[in-house]
C-alpha cells in the first residue's frame, strides 16, 4: 500500500510535498521519509506527529530526524527551520508567500484535562511520559505546548512586514473549532489531548495584528476533516486519516493572487 502510494505521488506534477505528521512509527518514521526522499526529486516539507516518537524520546526522535535532514537537501522538517519564502515563476506580482511549521501537541490547556476520561497511547509508548503521574503529563503537555507556540511565533516575528501569504503546517489542531471527528468538533474530554490552544493563541494574536495577512493552516492528527475560520484572515484545514492507508489529501496552490487549498479529503 505504501509503496503504491509513494509511486502515485512520484508520477504527478507538483513542487513540492507537505506532510503534517504521523508519518509511521518511532524509526520507521525516518526510514520512510528517506525512502520518499530517494523516489522524489523535489522538497518534501514536513512536521512530526505523536506516532512519530513512539517507543522513543522526544528529543532523540528530533534529534535524529534533523541529521537526516542535513544529509539530503530535499527533506525538510519544518520545525526545526525558520520560515520559508516559496517562489512561484510564473506570477513573480502576487504577494510572497512563506512556508513555517511546527509539530505541536495536545497541550491540556482546552477543554477539561482533570475530568477527562480519555487516555492516549501515546503515555505507554513515549519515553519521556512513561514515569510520570496525570498531573506531571499536564504540567509535560502545557511546557510542549509552550514550546511550540514560542518557536512559531518567532518564526511568524521573522516574516517581513506587509502583504503576505503564509501557510503554517502542523500536527495537531490550534483550535478546538478545527478538531473534527465525524462531523462534530472535540468536545471536554478530548479537547486536551488533540488540540494545541497556545499556537493558536499564536496564530489568533498574529492574524489580528497583520490584517493583510492571508494565513492557512494545514493539521491532521484527529483523522477526521472540515475546515473553520476563527478570522477572516485565518483559515485551518484539518485533515481526515487512515492508519495504513496513505492517500494523496490535498492541494495547495500558490500561483494566483490568495492560497488555494483544494481538498480530496484531507491535507
Amino acid at each position: 500500500m505504501q509503496e503504491r502510494w509513494l509511486s502515485s505521488i512520484a508520477n504527478q506534477e507538483f513542487d513540492g510535498l507537505l506532510i503534517s505528521g504521523d508519518i509511521a512509527e518511532s524509526g520507521i518514521a525516518r526510514d520512510w521519509l528517506r525512502r520518499i526522499a530517494n523516489q522524489i526529486d523535489r522538497p518534501v516539507y514536513f512536521v512530526l506527529g505523536n506516532h512519530d516518537f513512539y517507543d522513543e524520546s522526544i528529543s532523540v526522535a528530533r534529534q535524529d530526524t534533523v541529521r537526516i535532514c542535513r544529509d539530503n537537501h530535499n527533506l525538510h522538517y519544518l520545525t526545526d527551520c525558520s520560515a520559508i519564502q516559496l517562489v512561484d515563476p510564473t506570477n513573480r506580482s502576487s504577494s510572497p508567500t512563506y512556508l513555517v511549521g511546527e509539530d505541536a501537541w495536545g497541550d491540556a490547556t482546552k477543554g477539561d484535562y482533570d475530568r477527562s476520561f480519555v487516555k492516549l497511547a501515546d503515555f505507554e509508548r513515549i519515553a519521556d511520559f512513561l514515569t510520570l503521574d496525570a498531573e506531571q503529563r499536564k504540567s509535560y503537555l502545557q511546557k510542549l505546548g509552550r514550546s511550540a507556540a514560542e518557536r512559531l511565533a518567532e518564526k511568524l516575528k521573522a516574516i517581513p512586514k506587509g502583504k503576505s501569504r503564509i501557510i503554517v503546517l502542523t500536527h495537531v489542531p490550534p483550535f478546538v473549532e478545527a478538531c473534527w471527528y465525524q462531523g462534530k468538533t472535540a468536545d471536554q474530554h478530548w479537547s486536551p489531548f488533540f488540540v494545541c490552544g497556545q499556537t493558536g493563541d499564536v496564530l489568533l494574536s498574529y492574524a489580528k495584528e497583520h490584517p493583510n495577512c492571508e494565513i492557512a493552516v494545514l493539521c491532521g492528527h484527529c483523522h477526521h476533516s472540515g475546515v473553520a475560520t476563527p478570522l477572516s484572515n485565518l483559515v485551518i484545514y484539518t485533515a481526515e486519516a487512515a492508519i495504513g492507508h496513505p492517500s494523496i489529501s490535498g492541494v495547495v496552490e500558490v500561483s494566483g493572487p490568495d492560497i488555494s487549498v483544494k481538498t480530496t479529503g484531507a491535507i
